[in-house]
C-alpha cells in the first residue's frame, strides 16, 4: 500500500445535457457538503498520546504543541540511518469508523524520504504492522497526505489503533534534512459513506490529496516554529475527495435512463441542497459559554428572621423557571459561586467581623457541597435542570489554600505548608506557640507521617496568604512543592469536570512555581525545589481534567500581568482587570485613547481569552462607579467585545450593595431597578450573534477621543460598533476602513442594533433613524460621520443594501458564503513546550 500524493484518474463522465446540469447543480450544490460524509476529527494533541518517543538513529528530534493545542514533530536521521517518531495512543482507536490518517508534512530541504506504520493494539511490540507505506519522497512545501484505512485487510479492521509511527529516512554521506508533520488528524467514515463502500463504492476517506501550491518558503531546520499549517488545507483536500465522490455518483446515474437520470438528479440537488441549510457550524467555547452569569449561591432567596436566624434559598430555590429567566435574558452559563462546605471554626472566625457573617466560602473544609445549600443529590439535580436548558455550569476551584479546619489537616497535613513543634515546643499553650511563630496557626493532627506510619504530632501551619497582603486567618496554606498535594488537587479537578462543565480558578497565580518558591520556601535551593516541583502545576491538572472532559473550561482570576503566561499553560479564560480599569478611567475622562491603544496591543487573539466585566463580588457595585448612564455605555462595550462577558448577580437590577462574601443576605432591600434591567436584557439579546462571540476585532480610528469605535468582522458579517464616553453630545468621523472590507460599486445599509435600546427621547430626534444608507465610495472616501447623545451608542450591522444591482449582491453574498482560499505567508508560531531525547516520555 502506498501514500497516495498524486491526482487518480476519474473515469470519463457521459457528456450529455443531463449530466452537464446535474454535475453543474450537484457540484455547485454539494460542495460545503462534504461532512455530511465524512467527518474531519479534531488536529490530535499529545493528550490523545500516553506517550510519544523517539527510536533509531536520530540527529535530531522535537515534539511541541502549537498555540492551539495541536500536536508538531520535528526530526531528522543520521546519514544513512532512520529515525521514528513514536505515537502511543492512551486508548486504542476504533478503526470501523475511521476513513484515513490526514498530516501535513513538509521537509527542510527536497526529496527527503519518510514512511508511515499503524500498529494495532495486540503488536504494539512486533514488527508487523496494521499497515505501512511505501517510503515517498517530501518536497520543501508543506503537502496534505493521508494513509487510508479501507485498503486495510477486513481482519485487521476489527482490532484497535494503538500507535502511529513516522520514519524519516536518511542517504548515505549527507547531512539529513529535517521532517516536519503536524496538523495530524483523522477523516472519521459516516454511515452514507460506510454504505457506498459496503456497496464497492470508494468512501471519501479513499480520495487522494492534492498538491498544494507552494506556502511556504524553505526555511531553515531549526525554525521549528514555522510549523503553520496553510489555512485552507481542509478545505482543498476536501474538494478534491468531494469531486470524486460526485464523479462516482455521476457514472452509476449515466447507466440509467433519461427520465430516471432527470428524477434522480432532481432528487439529489434538494437532498443535497435541505442537507446544506440544515448544517451547522460546531460553536466555539467563547459561544457556549458568554455571557456568564454570577450567582452568589449562599444569597439566592436566603432571608433573616426577625431574631437574626439565617434560612438559605439553597439549590432547590434555583427553580427551573429561575433558570428559564436567565436563559431568556440571554444568558449562555452560570458560574455558581460558593457552594463549597465551610467549616465550623471558619465561621467563627467570620463573626468577629460581622454578628451576621456565615465564613468566607473560599475558606474549603472540603470540597463537598455545605449543607446550608443542600445535599450533593439537591446539587445534580440543580445542574440537570440547568444543562436541560442548555446553560453551563462553572463553579469554584480554590487551588492556594483550604480553610483552617480543612478535614486534610488531620489526614493528610503533609498537604500543607508547617512546621513541626519540637518536643518542648508541644508543651506550649497555642497562644504562646503561635506568638514565637506568626503567620502561622497550631494544630495537633492525628496521622502526621513518619516513615511508613502515621503518628500523632503538634504542627504550625502557615495561614493562606497573598504575598502582598495579610494572611487571611481563616485559610491554611497548601503546599505545591507536595507531589501529593498536586495530585489530590488534580484528581479534584477530574471529579469536577464529570459533574460540571469549568471551574473559576481562585487567584490561579498563586501556584505557579516561582511563587511557590519564592514565598512559600524562600530558604530552599533552588536546586532542591525543582527537585520536588519540576514543573508547573496547571499543564498537566489542565490536560488531566480535559481527558475526562474536553469540553471542560478553565477560567483564571489573575493578576500581576500573569494573564498570558496562564493561557500558555492551557487557560481557556484569564480574568482581564487591566480591561476593567481602561473602561472606567475612559468613562470617567471621557477620554477613550486609552481604551483604544490598549485594545491595540492586546489584541484579538488575547482579548477572545480574557473575562471582562465592571463588577463581580471582589469589585464595587457598577452603579457606585459608574453610574446608570456610564454603566449602560461601558455595558455595550462589555457585551460586544471578544472573549467571556461577565455579569454579576445584581448588576442587572442596579444594585448598590457589595455584600462581602462572607454574608449572606443583604442588609438593604433594594428596589428592582426596571429600565436597566429591560435594557442589560435587550443588550444581551442584540448581541448574541455568533459574530460577536467569535468574529475579528479590529480597532478603528475617529478623529473624536470620546469615542470607542472598533468593529466585528468574520466571513459573512460586519458590524461597527461606536460609543460615547462623554457626558456632552459629541460629533465626529469614524474611518470604517481597512477596518472593514467594503467592496467598491456596492451601496450600503448600515441597521443600528442599539436603536431600541436608546432612551425615547433620543429616539423621538428626527435626526436619529434605526438604519443609514451609504456608498462604499462614500465610507471609503469620507469615513461615517457620527453625532451622539451623553453615553449613547451605534452598534451597526453593516449589509449591502437591498436596492444595489442583483449581480453584486450575488457575487458578495457568494464571497460571504464561500471564500475563495487565499494564500499567505503563515506566521510564526509560538510553541507552548517541547521534549527531547530519543525515550522522552509524554
Amino acid at each position: 500500500m502506498s501514500l497516495m500524493t498524486k491526482e487518480r484518474t476519474i473515469e470519463p463522465v457521459h457528456q450529455n445535457k443531463y449530466s452537464v446540469v446535474l454535475f453543474t447543480c450537484t457540484s455547485l450544490t454539494l460542495f460545503p457538503l462534504v461532512r455530511a460524509f465524512a467527518r474531519p476529527l479534531p488536529a490530535l494533541t499529545d493528550q490523545d498520546f500516553r506517550r510519544i518517543s523517539f527510536v533509531g538513529r536520530c540527529d535530531q528530534n522535537q515534539w511541541a504543541t502549537s498555540r492551539d493545542n495541536k500536536l508538531e514533530i520535528m526530526m531528522s536521521a543520521e546519514p544513512g540511518e532512520s529515525c521514528e517518531a513514536r505515537l502511543h495512543f492512551r486508548t486504542p482507536k476504533d478503526l470501523k469508523s475511521l476513513a484515513s490518517l490526514r498530516f501535513m508534512v513538509r521537509s527542510s530541504r527536497p526529496k527527503q524520504r519518510m514512511a508511515v506504520e499503524l500498529v494495532s493494539a495486540e503488536e504494539d511490540n512486533s514488527e508487523d504492522s496494521l499497515a505501512r507505506t511505501r517510503p515517498f519522497t517530501v518536497s520543501d512545501e508543506w503537502t496534505p497526505n493521508a494513509l487510508h484505512f479501507q485498503y486495510l485487510k477486513k481482519g485487521n479492521r476489527d482490532k484497535g489503533l494503538s500507535e502511529i509511527r513516522f520514519i524519516a529516512m536518511s542517504e548515505n554521506g549527507r547531512s539529513a534534512p529535517s521532517l516536519f508533520i503536524g496538523d495530524i488528524r483523522f477523516l472519521e467514515l459516516s454511515a452514507m459513506a460506510a454504505g457506498l463502500a459496503a456497496a464497492g463504492t470508494p468512501a471519501i476517506g479513499a480520495a487522494p490529496g492534492i498538491p498544494l501550491e507552494r506556502q511556504m518558503v524553505c526555511v531553515s531546520a531549526n525554525e521549528l516554529s514555522s510549523m503553520q499549517m496553510p489555512p485552507h488545507f481542509m478545505a482543498l483536500t476536501l474538494s478534491a475527495e468531494f469531486n470524486h465522490l460526485v464523479s462516482r455518483v455521476m457514472s452509476g446515474l449515466m447507466t440509467l435512463s433519461p427520465m430516471t437520470q432527470k428524477i434522480a438528479g432532481v432528487s439529489l440537488v434538494w437532498l443535497f441542497t435541505a442537507l446544506w441549510l440544515i448544517r451547522r457550524k460546531k460553536p466555539s467555547l467563547a459561544s457556549l459559554l458568554s455571557p456568564l452569569y454570577e450567582i452568589n449561591t449562599r444569597t439566592w432567596k436566603s432571608s433573616r428572621d426577625e431574631d437574626g436566624v439565617h434560612h438559605f434559598g439553597g439549590f432547590h430555590s434555583v427553580t427551573l423557571n429561575d433558570l428559564k429567566s436567565m436563559k431568556a435574558s440571554g444568558f449562555n452559563s452560570l458560574w455558581l459561586m460558593g457552594i463549597w462546605d465551610v467549616g465550623p471554626k471558619v465561621r467563627s472566625i467570620s463573626k468577629r467581623y460581622g454578628g451576621d457573617f456565615q465564613g468566607s466560602p473560599f475558606a474549603i473544609r472540603d470540597y463537598r457541597v455545605s449543607e446550608d445549600l443542600g445535599s450533593e443529590k439537591e446539587f445534580d439535580a440543580l445542574i440537570d435542570r440547568a444543562h436541560g436548558l442548555g446553560l453551563k455550569i462553572i463553579v469554584d476551584f480554590v487551588p492556594n489554600h483550604m480553610g483552617l479546619d480543612s478535614d486534610w489537616l488531620n489526614s493528610h497535613p503533609e498537604y500543607f505548608i508547617h512546621k513541626v513543634a519540637s518536643p518542648t515546643e508541644a508543651e506550649l499553650s497555642d497562644s504562646e506557640l503561635e506568638k514565637r511563630h506568626p503567620g502561622y496557626f497550631v494544630h495537633r493532627t492525628p496521622s502526621y507521617p513518619q516513615g511508613h506510619r502515621r503518628v500523632p504530632k503538634t504542627i504550625l501551619v502557615a495561614y493562606g496568604k497573598d504575598p502582598y497582603f495579610y494572611p487571611w486567618i481563616d485559610t491554611a496554606q497548601l503546599d505545591y512543592a507536595e507531589p501529593t498535594l498536586r495530585r489530590k488537587m488534580t484528581e479534584v479537578l477530574c471529579d469536577l469536570a464529570r459533574k460540571v462543565d469549568g471551574v473559576r480558578c481562585d487567584m490561579a497565580m498563586l501556584v505557579l512555581r516561582e511563587q511557590v518558591k519564592i514565598h512559600r520556601h524562600p530558604d530552599m535551593t533552588w536546586e532542591a525545589f525543582n527537585r520536588l516541583m519540576p514543573e508547573e502545576f496547571w499543564p498537566e491538572a489542565i490536560r488531566s481534567a480535559k481527558r475526562v472532559n474536553p469540553q471542560f473550561t478553565f477560567m483564571a482570576e489573575t493578576y500581576w500581568s500573569m494573564e498570558g503566561y496562564l493561557q500558555q499553560l492551557g487557560f481557556d479564560y484569564t480574568y482581564n482587570k487591566p480591561l476593567y480599569e481602561a473602561i472606567c478611567s475612559a468613562f470617567q475622562s471621557a477620554n477613550a485613547e486609552g481604551l483604544l491603544n490598549f485594545m491595540r496591543l492586546l489584541g484579538n487573539d488575547f482579548l477572545s481569552r480574557g473575562v471582562h466585566f465592571i463588577e463581580n463580588h471582589d469589585e464595587e457595585r457598577a452603579m457606585n462607579t459608574l453610574g446608570e448612564e456610564r454603566q449602560r455605555a461601558a455595558a455595550t462595550a462589555l457585551c460586544t467585545l471578544p472573549g467571556m462577558a461577565l455579569l454579576h448577580q445584581g448588576q442587572l437590577d442596579g444594585k448598590r450593595e457589595r455584600l462581602p462574601v462572607q454574608r449572606a443576605v443583604p442588609i438593604h432591600q433594594e428596589p428592582v431597578n426596571a429600565g436597566l434591567r429591560a435594557f442589560y436584557e435587550g443588550l444581551l439579546n442584540v448581541t448574541s450573534r455568533t459574530l460577536f462571540r467569535e468574529g475579528r476585532l479590529n480597532v478603528l480610528y475617529s478623529n473624536n477621543p470620546s469615542f470607542i469605535s472598533y468593529a466585528r468582522v468574520d466571513d459573512a458579517h460586519k458590524a461597527v460598533v461606536i460609543i460615547n464616553t462623554s457626558d456632552q453630545i459629541q460629533k465626529g468621523v469614524v474611518t470604517i476602513t481597512p477596518g472593514v472590507n467594503l467592496k467598491s460599486g456596492l451601496a450600503y445599509e448600515l441597521k443600528d442594533l442599539f436603536y431600541g435600546l436608546k432612551p425615547v427621547e433620543i429616539r423621538d430626534q428626527n435626526t436619529i433613524q434605526p438604519s443609514y444608507k451609504y456608498t462604499a465610495a462614500h465610507l471609503i472616501n469620507q469615513g461615517l460621520y457620527v453625532e451622539l447623545a451623553p453615553f449613547d451608542a451605534h452598534i451597526f450591522m453593516i449589509e449591502p443594501d437591498s436596492g444595489s444591482k442583483l449581480g453584486e449582491r450575488l457575487k458578495h453574498a457568494l464571497r460571504a458564503v464561500s471564500p475563495m482560499p487565499r494564500l499567505r505567508v503563515p506566521a510564526r508560531s509560538g510553541l507552548s513546550h517541547f521534549s527531547r531525547g530519543p525515550e522522552d516520555g509524554h
